[in-house]
């Protein structure tokens, strides 16, 4: 039922000729790991992938409508969306809804390949209200170009249907020429829970010339069903180097912890290297090696997860 639904709504799309645009494209995996990575996945030699079909759309310049849809056809069978959403307004503000993701608060250049060796904690990265939410959950973003170089981003989460979630995540984004500062802030509330969880995530990077280099942090308290007492704290850093020619590689160190639970300091190191070179200098068409090592640290005794990745990927 879900890939017919799919096939008539490309259909629909596609009978808007002029209007729309579309583009695709197949992403595919080749993973090894360690046979001591079971609590992150598969050991072993494993393989996935998808087929993404895009159909997008923009009327108007400075006063405009905007849509996308993106559609995944999955190796194992199923049949998914990533994006839809429509987006509204001028080129001063506009408004954002639907299915999307918003500003980019820990982002991690060529990430084909990031294990995490976290056990029960989960280092947090400034996502919990990013978005490509599912079922009925509203989101939407108001966008501002407040002055040249200064954007702003509004979002607004809420669900009657998901714990009654409601949330808002303001973030703000400066770029000046080699130079991008990001910072934002999350607050998310479940009615009946003990308190808000709260969060903020800080990005910049600088590009040196065929080099950027970049650093994230991100810290988060959550609240339990217990007093005050039992709040867990959850802190990411990155520091990452991404260059032109291809190779990227980074460090990410997260710890978290939960004092009346007694677990302590659960921490996680994580190191990965991967490098993208284009297929027999074909149009669209590359493939991205990409080595990773997560080791547990502190209390978490998680077994070390290594693993190697080849992506192949060919727009169409």
């Amino acid at each position: 039922m879900q890939k017919k639904l799919i096939a008539l709504a490309v259909a629909t799309l596609a009978s808007a000729g002029a209007q729309a645009a579309f583009d695709a494209n197949i992403e595919f995996d080749n993973l090894y790991q360690n046979n001591n990575s079971a609590t992150a996945g598969a050991a072993g030699l494993t393989q996935s992938g998808r087929v993404e079909l895009n159909a997008s759309g923009k009327v108007g310049t400075d006063g405009f409508v905007a849509g996308r849809a993106s559609f995944l056809a999955n190796k194992n069978g199923s049949a998914t969306t990533d994006d839809m959403w429509v987006q509204l307004g001028t080129a001063a503000a506009d408004v954002k809804l639907g299915r999307f993701e918003a500003a980019d608060l820990f982002p991690i250049p060529r990430d084909a390949y990031i294990p995490d060796a976290k056990g029960p904690a989960a280092g947090y990265k400034g996502q919990s209200l990013r978005g490509r939410f599912g079922g009925n959950l509203f989101h939407g973003a108001v966008n501002v170009n407040a002055i040249p170089g200064l954007g702003l981003e509004l979002g607004v989460v809420e669900s009657k249907n998901n714990g009654d979630l409601k949330g808002v995540r303001p973030v703000a984004t400066f770029m000046s020429g080699p130079l991008m500062l990001r910072a934002g802030f999350e607050s998310a509330k479940k009615v009946g829970s003990a308190g808000t969880n709260s969060g903020y995530g800080f990005t910049g990077s600088y590009n040196l010339g065929g080099i950027t280099l970049s650093g994230n942090i991100a810290s988060a308290k959550l609240k339990s069903s217990c007093p005050l007492s039992c709040d867990q704290k959850s802190t990411t850093y990155g520091l990452f180097v991404n260059t032109d020619m291809g190779l990227a590689a980074g460090y990410i160190a997260s710890k978290d912890t939960a004092p009346s639970i007694s677990l302590g300091d659960w921490k996680t190191n994580t190191v990965y290297a991967a490098y993208t070179m284009p297929l027999f200098d074909l149009k669209g068409a590359s493939m991205t090696t990409a080595v990773a090592s997560s080791k547990a640290a502190g209390t978490n005794t998680t077994p070390t997860i290594n693993g190697v990745k080849v992506r192949f990927n060919y727009a169409f």
